[in-house]
This record gives structure tokens, sequence and C-alpha cells, in this order.
């Protein structure tokens, strides 16, 4: 639940600090006191959108700060979500949430003094709070909410996302086959142009670095008169001239070896040069037998020259060099394989898209199962529960329809449409149905669509019927807030219908804390903590205030909002009555850590 509220230098309030208790928190006050502002700076601890405009005139920063106590079933999972951006719930598993906006439009979150994203703040808000204001009421008008609404009551919200994930496989499977198929049709086409192209390639059988050897033979060939000229004219200056340097050589060893037995000084170079006639033999016996195996072959240098023109053609035709050419061919021999084992791949393909299908179908059949089985238990409770908010006359249908099994296989084709249609029409990630909420607000009155007849008023309490009719289910614990806050949930009603909602507000209280803005002395006298939201001028600034009222305080501003003013003796004993009168004396249903028996 929500333990605190701390905000400073939002819109026109300064500085202001509410501690929230357990059960049902009202808030009340003149109108344009502040009240919605209040809730509204409790969204921006939520993930709603921030803007520099919501900071106080004159001031560069605004904070908004919260301390919640999530629901004891929540604190393991929410624990795990935190350890994975950094964040450690604290000992008594109490969060501190805050949020700054500064006039550059920038905004840092902190969670238990970790920054965080706003995407993980947005992440959180399942946990701790959700809130319905006027436009959350028109929200019920929509399709997907009433589904949602029906999932949540059915606890099937887990089961849905199963479904989700066998649609996103399934489509999956069939986005595959269609391409497969797309290839299919191709296939006689790419087939012949691949076979050409791999022919092509294979007719002239290069390998990698071929082109080089050529080029080098081309070189040799083209000067082989030349290059046995100069090896045979290398080998004679070395070594078959009578003159040659080897021989050379050998009479100037032969004078060092004389000079070293009368001077030892001379002996290194002795060596040196040792070295050296040994490596000029070498030198010469490789040039002896150099010429073998080059010759003059005009013939030869032909066939060089061809080769390197079908190759050169090659490459200029794909771009790249040898060894490229020789990888499209293996890419080629590739893809052609493929296409020639398409048939196999089609029968493997039509097989997965076979079991993606049935394990979608055997999940959305379940996930209709639950919700016709939720649906009567819905609409009686409804039924029940709206004639305590001066509904007493109404018919509340919980209209279902699933596609026929006879438009299954045009259902199927027309399943990867827009995800977002509820037409019943075909299958979608939310299932095999849609689902409608049908009202009848007097007798005689056929039950027709929300959006056709709801008023504001009526889809307040509505709202809060199913809010009440979803507490009362032991699979709503799972899948609900610890808080949940209604801003001016009253709009367009007032009397008995006023009274009922009190009441009906007082009872959701018992399984979960309740925030509510309102207007109406027949709802504000059920609440367990009533804070008065005041507007006032200091120092020639407008700020708003928030007091906690006690008992006596309460019944001055009941008598405020039944009469206008808290003064009349007559409104005041009316005030009272109302506030000697709010027991429920209820059947509870269960409670929520921090909450205590009213």
């Amino acid at each position: 639940m929500l333990k605190s509220l701390n905000i400073s230098d939002f819109a026109v309030i300064s500085r202001l600090q509410i501690e929230f208790g357990s059960g049902l928190n009202l808030l009340t006050g003149e109108t344009g006191s502040g009240k919605s502002i209040i809730v509204d700076a409790l969204g921006l601890l939520l993930g709603n959108r921030a803007s520099p405009e919501q900071i106080r005139t004159g001031e560069e920063v605004a904070l908004v700060e919260g301390i919640f106590e999530p629901p004891l079933e929540k604190v393991k999972v929410l624990g795990e979500h935190l350890s994975e951006v950094g964040v450690q719930l604290d000992d008594d598993d109490e969060l501190l949430v805050r949020r700054e906006i500064n006039l550059r439009g920038r905004s840092r979150i902190f969670i238990n003094d970790q920054q965080v994203t706003i995407r993980t703040l947005r992440a959180l808000q399942p946990f701790l709070v959700e809130i319905h204001g006027q436009g959350e009421q028109r929200a019920l008008l929509s399709l997907q909410s009433q589904m949602d609404l029906l999932d949540s009551f059915a606890g099937s919200l887990a089961l849905r996302e199963r479904v989700m994930e066998a649609f996103s496989g399934w489509q999956s499977s069939k986005k595959a086959l269609r391409q497969l198929e797309q290839e299919l049709v191709n296939r006689e086409r790419d087939t012949e142009l691949l076979q050409f192209q791999l022919t092509e390639i294979e007719s002239v059988g290069p390998s990698a670095g071929e082109d080089e050897e050529l080029q080098a033979e081309r070189k040799l060939l083209a000067h082989a008169e030349r290059v046995l000229q100069l090896g045979a004219g290398a080998y004679e200056a070395l070594y078959e001239d009578d003159e040659s340097l080897l021989a050379r050589l050998s009479t100037i060893r032969r004078q060092l070896e004389e000079l070293a037995e009368i001077d030892k000084r001379v002996a290194p170079l002795l060596s040196t040069l040792e070295s050296g006639v040994v490596a000029l033999t070498d030198v010469s016996d490789a040039l002896r037998t150099y010429g073998t195996g080059i010759e003059v072959s005009p013939g030869r240098l032909a066939e060089v020259e061809n080769r390197l023109a079908v190759l050169d053609k090659l490459k200029h035709k794909y771009k790249t060099d040898l060894r490229g050419v020789v990888k499209i061919q293996d890419e080629l021999s590739e893809r052609l394989s493929g296409l020639t084992n398409l048939s196999a791949r089609e029968q493997s393909l039509r097989e997965s898209l076979r079991k993606a299908q049935a394990k979608y179908r055997e999940a959305a059949q379940l996930l209709t199962e639950k919700r016709r089985a939720a649906a009567p238990e819905l609409e009686r409770r409804m039924m029940a529960d709206l004639s305590h908010v001066a509904l007493e006359q109404a018919r509340f249908i919980v209209r279902i329809e699933t596609v026929k099994e006879e438009r299954e296989e045009a259902a199927v084709d027309a399943a990867e449409a827009d995800e977002q249609a509820f037409g019943g029409s075909f299958f979608t990630a939310r299932g095999a149905d849609s689902v409608e909420f049908l009202l009848s607000a007097n007798p005689g009155e056929t039950p027709r669509p929300l959006a056709r007849i709801a008023s504001g008023g009526e889809l307040s309490r509505l709202m809060l019927t199913l809010r009440t009719a979803a507490a009362a289910q032991p699979t709503a614990f799972e899948e609900t807030c610890g808080t949940v806050v209604f801003d001016e949930i009253d709009v367009g009603i007032g009397g008995r219908a006023a009274e009922a909602v009190g009441r009906r507000l007082k009872m959701l209280a018992q399984a979960r804390q309740v925030l509510c803005v309102t207007h109406q002395a027949q709802i504000a006298r059920f609440a367990d903590q009533h804070f008065v939201v005041e507007k006032a001028i200091e120092g020639g600034r407008t700020i708003t205030r928030a007091k906690k009222l006690s008992a006596d305080e309460r019944v001055g501003e009941l008598s405020r909002m039944i009469g206008g003013s808290e003064d009349l003796e007559t409104t005041r004993e009316t005030a009272r009555w109302l506030l000697a009168n709010a027991d429920l004396q209820p059947q509870r249903t269960g409670r929520r850590r921090g909450q205590t028996k009213s």
C-alpha cells in the first residue's frame, strides 16, 4: 500500500506531506483546491509523463516522493524484478520511489536511492498502484478493456500470456512457410539461373591462387631466352671460365692460408673467405641446373595467355578476385542443393506449422473455457452488486463470441491480420473470442453495448462494481495492485447512488487500500482516513495544503459538503448522523499486510 506521499514545488503545491493508512482514504475539498493534483503527482511515481510546466512558478525543480509497502504475495516477484536493475528491497520490504523534474525537461528517478529508468518505473506499476480517473472509466467502453476485466476476474491472465506466446510461434511458422512457398513459385526460374551460373564457373574450373601462378609462368615464358642466357652466363662467370670467380677465390684462399701461418691475426679472415666460397659454390650448383625445364615455347605461352583471359572474364563478371569466384561457386552449389530440397523443407515446415497451430488452438480453447465458466459468475456478482449502487433494475450481460468450427479455416487464413481487432471473425493473440459487456439500466430495455447507453455516472458505478467483484476473487490478489485510486468516481451521481458507491468503496477497502477523491458527503462518510485539501494565499502566492481530519473536523467538512457551510447546525446534525451510521459490519474476504479491521 501507499504509506506516504511527499510533494514539493509541484503545480500549486509548495510543500505537502500526507501519511496514508489502510482501508479507505478520502480526499475532499472545494472544487479547484488541488485534489486531482495530488493524484497527478502520484501518477508521476507510476511512470506518467513529466513536463517542466508541472514545476511550481519560480522554482527550478519539482519533487515527488512516495513510500510503498507492496502486497506480501508480490514481494518475491518484485524483488526479482528490482534485482535485475541493481535495486534491493529494504529489510522491511518498503520501496522509496522519488522523481525529480527540472526546467530543462529532464526527469531523474530513484528507487531506494538507486537511479533507474522510466521503463523500470513503469514496470513496477502493476505491483504498486492502479489509478482510475474519468479517462479510465471511459476506457471501460473499450472491448479490449472489457476482455482484460473478464480475464482478470477469471484468473486467466497467465493463460492468456500462453496464448499470446503460442500465437507468436504460430505466426512465425506461418511466415516461414509462406517464404518457402514463394521460393517454390520462383524455383524453376531460380534453378535455371543458378544452374547456368554454376555450369559457367565449373566449366572453367578455377582454383584459388591459380591466376597468380599463371601470371608468374607467363612472365617466365615471355622472357625464356633471356632467362636461359642470364643463367648460363652467371654460371660460367662463377665456375666454368678459366678465370672464373671461384678459381680466383681458390688462389686467394691459398695465399691467406700461407699468410695465416706467419700471422695468426689473418685466421679469421680466412674463415670468412671460406664461408663465402661455400655460399658461392651453392649458387653455382643451383645455376648449373637452373635452365632445366625452361624452354622457349610459344605454344605454352599462348595457352597461359588464354587461360588468364578466361579467368579474368569470370573475375570481371562476378566483380571479385579468383578466390571470391571459387567462394561464389560453393554458394551457388549450396543454393541449388537447397532448391532441390525445397519439397522436403516444405513438408517439415508444414508439420511445424501444424504443431504450432495445434498448440495455439489448445491454449485458446482453454482460455475460452475459462472465460465462459467465469462469465455467468461475473454476471451474477454484478447483478447482485449493482443493486447496491442504485442500479437494482439493471441487467448486466457478458457476451462471448467464439470463432465457429466451420469458420476456422477462414479464421486461420486471416489470423495474421490486425491483432487489435476483436470482431470474433478470426484468431488473435488474445484468443478465439470477442468479449463485450452489455447493460440494460432500466426495466424493459434490451441490453446493449456500454458504449451506446452508459452515462458517466453509470460508468463510474460499473467500474467500481467490477473492481469490487474482482477483489472478492481468490485469484484477484495475484493479479491486482495493493492500492487502487479513484479520482472523482462520483461524477454524474448523487443521493442514494452516491451512498451506494460509498458502501462499495468501503467494501473494496477491506481487501485493498483505496484512495478516493470525492465531492459527495455520502461517500466521504465511509472514510477510514479523511483528508481535506485546501487552497490558500500566502505571500501573494497560491498554495495547496492537505490535512487529516479529526472526528469533530470531519463533522464540519461533511456539513460543508452537504449544505455549503460547516457552521449550520442542521447540516452538522446531518453530518453526525451520516458518520454514526457508516458502519457496514461487512463479511470480510481477507486483508493485506498493514491493514486492520475497521
